[in-house]
């Protein structure tokens, strides 16, 4: 309180005799404090406490003694004041006009009022709770509340001397300008305290607004200075010594020009100053102190610690720069570098001084960088943490050793010298940070008051000292050890997971694209896309919608399994459709894709129509023939026509997609399997050379993961009974990603959702075995490949473009409601391709077309050969009589030349077509054939002939070859291998060599005899 109203006084919030009555009655019951108060009481003014324990107090301006007993609120007397009495008070507050102070008004003040007879702008009730309010705000910090204080009592100190010696020049005392700017400094980062101190000194405040002057025209120093106090003089002196340019100069006067015609505003004002002044910090700060908080209420935060931090970075031009790829710039030679202490010969040859790192903006880059997963971000969190405690126990460490050192240095000084010891800033070391910073962290708020004694009284602290950090030291490590473990784990647990990128948006994108209406979207989309090309270029595309292409067979039976696994275990369908399902599995699907049929149980066999179907392929009728499934045949060239609706399209899709993905799995497998090999082989070839050991896993050597349960070789397999067990519910999910990411690391993510897929599948083939059009679709794509409109060889396919048109006309019939799609399985080089077109259905014709080609071919053939008569003209009968001499003639003397040469030729084969059933028929007996007479006679004498000739060439090659070839001794071992006579262990027996004639050839027979034994048996 006593603060307060010191305080309080001099912002004329109350009087002197009132505030001699507040400090009565606080000082109530000790009367040598109330006589203290005396030394702080202006002159004239004086408290005496007389036996009866009444104050009286004695004023310089009224003869009278006004009485105040203490413990009561006294009443402040008014004094009045004569013009010619007494030494006039100065002005509480200073108003600084003018360059010097010399000009101030000594006229006196006409009175002295008591404060609820002026008009303050400020309470006393606000004085209080403003100091209350820095007290409470600086509890952890008490020292800048004391220092607070300490410039208020410094401040009043020094008007009470400026009063006493008014009349002499040189004792200004502290001003009200200098009393802010010392608080602003005390309370930096408050800003609302330092408004709220700026309500009890205006003048101050507005100390930036009297440095404004008039800018019709460009204004000289000495006129600028005209309009501020003493300080701002000082300030634009040191600016213009500074910038040693006056063109410079006067671009930063225009500045402050456009500030006090109020064009623009203190935070632009900042930042138009910058370039000048954010070389020079002391300015800089001085100049920011002239603005004021409120001016700069909405400068952009960090605008000059950039600038100041940068040492003038507005003046490197980074663009023009030569450039180390996109994130690097070279500063030019005229940068002034910053100064660093403690470098070493060492820094200064490999630190970098020369290159910048210059960010690239997202705008001007197309480098596209992916969002971490939460694995990612986990991986780091567990790195910063151990980097942190590392960081950690290496400066506790350091500083451990530096006090060691600084302790062994103790122990060798005899006392004398120990107390007169002192350490540095750097507490023995050469870094004053590694130190601070471990002291600090085990101190906290007396680390200050460690440091300092660390300092003056080594001998003494730093024992103390060290013991605590070697009691932190091994605290710590011992933390650090558990810390490990938990790290450990989550490491094993988010490695994995980590390095896939694809896994979680994999499954939610997969989710969607497998539903029914996404699949339907997917060829619609690009059917109107195939539609708004063609009718831009005016031409029809004839082209399918999609194409699949099936590499491996053997991935349909891996399909059909999982499939017919999953169909077995489920509850809510029924026998029959189980075992329709499996017939479409098993031999349906295997006979469209050209692949080896499944076995089917008893009660699985094949329907009447589909046998009759199968027994009509063997004998070669309409449809496409099938070998016996045991000696199977790869077909090429061949196709399968399959019109579909929506359902069967579905199920394709499912299934292509289930194929494609076990193929990708088998694959990946394989890959491993492969690359694990050469690795192997490579390591025992470097290691039998002694170049190098064997090398290891590097993420199980950083315990990252652990060793999978499951050999290479058994990948696939394993996978395939992963599945099998998730559809049983017997794995769970997360497991059984997780297993899949130990085998196929960021391959796996493709495995994730085939239990989704078969589910889907499994869905369609319940609607393919008990919807009615779908039944339909199947029936009428049998009857089409019975006979022979559904299917065959690619090379005679246009001459079932009649009989293909008509199945689809059928087809559309049957799916009157629904999408029609064609869907071909061309069988080319051992790879089946499954095309998929979406059809226009929307004009349908109303009868087959087959039908009415043929109705109309017979129409036209009656009308021209029946009911017209033919009519020729006279000479062109006789030229065509002619023509036909001619031609009678040439036949004769064909039929001589024939008959010369021996040839017999006959081409009467007849063929006729069926109406009933548009198939084409042989007449029987009716055939083309040409044969030349005496051929094989001829053949029979001339053979020997032939044959002499061809073996006479043969022998003589042969002959050239040996010469060449084979040396003479061996010839003769293979001679003697030839009679036996060869020194391997041989069962006895004699070998001999007949010379006979073949055919008119002379060749050797070898005979072997064996004596004593029978011969052994042939291998």
């Amino acid at each position: 309180c006593f603060t307060i109203w010191s305080l309080s006084v001099h912002m004329k919030l109350i009087d002197t005799p009132g505030v001699i009555n507040r400090v009565s009655q606080l000082f109530h019951g000790h009367p040598d404090l109330v006589l203290g108060f005396n030394a702080f009481l202006p002159p004239g003014y004086r408290i005496e406490v007389p036996k009866n324990g009444m104050a009286f107090l004695q004023s310089p301006f009224s003869a009278q003694v006004s009485p105040s007993p203490q413990g009561k609120s006294p009443v402040a007397p008014a004094v009045a004041a004569t013009s010619g009495t007494g030494p006039p008070e100065p002005p509480s507050r200073l108003s600084l006009p003018l360059t010097s102070r010399e000009s101030q008004n000594p006229a006196a003040t006409s009175s002295v009022s008591p404060p609820a007879s002026e008009t303050s702008p400020v309470e006393f009730d606000s004085a209080i709770s403003y100091v209350n309010k820095i007290k409470n705000r600086f509890l952890d910090h008490p020292e800048i509340y004391r220092a607070f204080l300490e410039i208020l009592h410094t401040y009043q100190k020094e008007q009470l001397e400026v009063k006493e010696s008014r009349g002499s020049r040189g004792s200004s005392g502290m001003t009200e300008d200098e009393v802010f700017s010392k608080v602003a400094s005390l309370f930096k980062g408050q800003e609302d305290l330092l408004a709220e101190f700026g309500q009890f000194l205006p003048d101050a405040k507005r100390s930036l607004k009297k440095m404004k002057y008039s800018c019709t025209k460009d204004q000289s120093f000495a006129s600028v200075g005209k309009h501020g106090v003493l300080r701002e003089f000082s300030f634009f002196d040191k600016v213009r010594r500074l910038f040693k340019s006056q063109e410079v100069y006067e671009n930063f006067l225009r500045c402050i020009a456009l500030f006090n015609q109020e064009v623009v505003s203190g935070a632009e004002l900042l930042q138009l100053v910058t370039p000048f002044l954010g070389k020079f910090p002391e300015l800089y700060t001085q100049f920011k102190s002239f603005l004021g908080d409120k001016e700069l209420s909405h400068a952009v935060s960090g605008l000059s610690d950039r600038y100041m931090e940068g040492g003038g970075g507005r003046e490197v031009d980074y663009a023009s720069c030569k450039r180390l790829g996109s994130s690097y710039r070279a500063l030019p030679k005229t940068y002034q570098q910053p100064k660093c202490s403690g470098r070493t010969a060492l820094c200064k040859e490999v630190l970098n001084d020369t290159w910048v790192s210059f960010p690239s903006w997202s705008e001007d880059s197309t480098f596209v960088s992916s969002k971490k997963t939460p694995y990612e971000e986990q991986l780091h969190r567990c790195e910063d943490e151990r980097f942190e405690l590392d960081v950690v126990l290496e400066t506790n460490l350091a500083t451990i050793r530096v006090l060691e050192s600084v302790q062994k240095k103790l122990s060798r000084l005899s006392p004398e010298d120990q107390d007169r010891f002192r350490l540095d800033d750097c507490l023995g070391g050469t870094s004053e940070v590694i130190q601070r910073r471990a002291v600090y962290r085990i101190y906290g708020d007396k680390a200050p008051e460690i440091i300092e004694g660390l300092k003056r009284s080594p001998a003494t602290a730093v024992p103390v000292v060290l013991k605590r950090l070697k009691a932190k030291e091994e605290e710590w490590r011992e933390a650090q050890q558990g810390f490990n473990k938990i790290w450990r784990e989550q490491y094993e647990k988010a490695y994995l997971k980590s390095l896939d990128h694809q896994g979680v948006n994999f499954k939610q994108n997969d989710m969607k694209a497998l539903r029914s209406k996404s699949l339907l979207n997917e060829i619609e989309s690009i059917y109107d896309e195939r539609q708004e090309q063609s009718t831009e270029e005016g031409a029809s595309s004839s082209e399918p919608h999609m194409v699949f292409t099936y590499e491996d067979k053997q991935i349909l039976e891996d399909a059909a399994s999982l499939i017919i696994y999953h169909v077995k275990r489920q509850p809510t369908i029924h026998k029959d459709d189980k075992d329709h399902i499996k017939r479409i599995i098993q031999h349906f699907v295997p006979d469209l894709f050209f692949s080896r049929r499944g076995e089917l149980s008893d009660t699985e066999e094949w329907t009447d129509e589909e046998a009759e179907l199968e027994e009509g392929g063997d004998k070669g009728g309409g449809g496409t023939p099938r070998p016996p499934q045991a000696h199977q045949k790869e077909l090429d060239g061949v196709y399968n026509l399959f019109f579909v609706n929506n359902n069967w399209y579905f199920f394709l899709r499912l299934h292509q997609t289930l194929c494609s993905r076990l193929l990708r799995v088998y694959r990946q497998a394989e890959r491993q399997l492969l690359e694990h090999r050469a690795e192997q082989s490579r390591e025992r070839l470097l290691m039998a050379e002694g170049r190098r050991e064997k090398a290891c896993d590097l993420a199980m050597e950083l315990r990252l993961k652990q060793p999978s349960e499951v050999e290479l070789e058994e990948y696939y397999p394993a996978f395939l009974d992963m599945v099998r067990s998730l559809l049983d519910g017997n794995l769970d999910s997360t497991q059984y990603e997780d297993t899949l990411r130990e085998m196929f690391t960021i391959h796996a993510y493709i495995g994730f959702t085939i239990d989704k897929v078969i589910h889907n599948i499994i869905r369609q083939l319940q609607h393919l075995v008990s919807d009615e059009v779908c039944l339909q679709v199947v029936e009428l794509y049998l009857a089409e490949r019975k006979r022979g409109a559904a299917g065959g060889n690619l090379s005679s396919q246009c001459v079932r473009a009649a009989w293909e048109t008509s199945y689809q006309w059928k087809a559309e019939r049957v799916m009157a409601e629904e999408n029609c799609f064609k869907v071909m399985f061309i069988q080319n080089k051992g790879q089946v391709t499954m095309t998929i077109e979406l059809l226009d259905t929307e004009e349908a014709q109303a009868d087959d077309p087959l039908d009415v080609q043929v109705n109309t071919y017979l129409l036209t053939i009656s009308k021209l050969g029946y009911f017209f008569k033919p009519v020729f003209l006279p000479r062109n009968l006789r030229r065509f009589r002619r023509w036909q001499v001619r031609q009678v003639e040439a036949m004769r003397c064909r039929r001589e030349w024939h008959r010369q040469l021996g040839v017999e030729n006959a081409g009467s084969l007849d063929c006729r077509f069926k109406l009933n059933t548009h198939k084409m028929v042989f007449v029987m007996n009716s055939e083309d054939y040409m044969y030349r007479r005496g051929a094989l006679v001829k053949a029979r004498k001339s053979q020997h002939r032939v044959a002499a000739s061809q073996h006479e060439r043969f022998d003589k090659w042969h002959q050239s070859w040996l010469t060449n070839h084979v040396t003479a001794s061996a010839e003769r071992s293979v001679q003697n291998w030839l009679m036996g006579e060869d020194e391997e262990d041989l069962i006895p027996c004699k070998t001999t060599c007949l010379s006979t004639e073949v055919k008119g050839q002379m060749v050797n027979r070898y005979q072997v005899h064996y004596s004593g034994s029978k011969a052994p048996s042939s291998p």
